[in-house]
């Protein structure tokens, strides 16, 4: 094959070709192709690549302190929610110690009043009763003397002569009485 490629390059170079597969050229596109690999490796090595390195880096550490922060802010959220239920359940208690309070002294209040209002309602009915009492004796006192002048009335229109006022009184009080005689 190293026969062949002096021939062959003769003809190439008499040849219209693509210049890149031109043999005799290829030590020199070697040599340049390794040229600008290194060149580009050694920019990338010592230039961008720590560059890109340090900002992944920074980014990183940024959201780790991020989530550190957002998993405190968490468990400082769970701690206010804990400490809010506590405080919910001791207002709770509390609030229905004074509600049982205010209804057991709202209780003894109302049975104060019925007992006040029924000692007046007791005053006010014997009070009542005594009234009718002394009417009602007064009424029969009168309806006695009433029946008298009238039995009067009655036993002269009857009789014809006027009766006796003392045993005529004393037949009517015993008829009012109940009595018979």
């Amino acid at each position: 094959m190293l026969c062949v490629g002096p021939a062959l390059a003769a003809d190439a170079e008499h040849s219209s070709g693509m210049p890149q597969f031109n043999i005799n050229h290829f030590p020199t596109q070697v040599f340049w192709l390794v040229v600008c690999f290194a060149v580009l490796y050694f920019l990338m090595a010592k230039l961008v690549l720590p560059r890109i390195g340090s900002i992944i880096e920074t980014r990183e550490r940024a959201i780790l302190g991020d989530l550190e922060a957002a998993q405190k802010a968490n468990d400082a959220a769970r701690a206010a929610a804990i400490e809010q239920d506590k405080t919910l359940t001791a207002a709770r208690t509390e609030a229905s110690g004074i509600i049982r309070q205010s209804a057991e002294a709202a209780a003894a209040q109302t049975a104060a009043k019925m007992h006040e209002i029924g000692g007046k309602l007791g005053a006010d009915i014997a009070a009542a009763e005594q009234r009718i009492a002394e009417q009602r004796t007064s009424v029969l006192a009168g309806l006695e003397q009433m029946a008298g002048d009238i039995a009067q009335s009655v036993f002269s229109k009857v009789a014809g002569r006027p009766a006796d006022p003392a045993a005529l009184t004393a037949k009517v009080a015993a008829a009012v009485k109940g009595e018979s005689r």
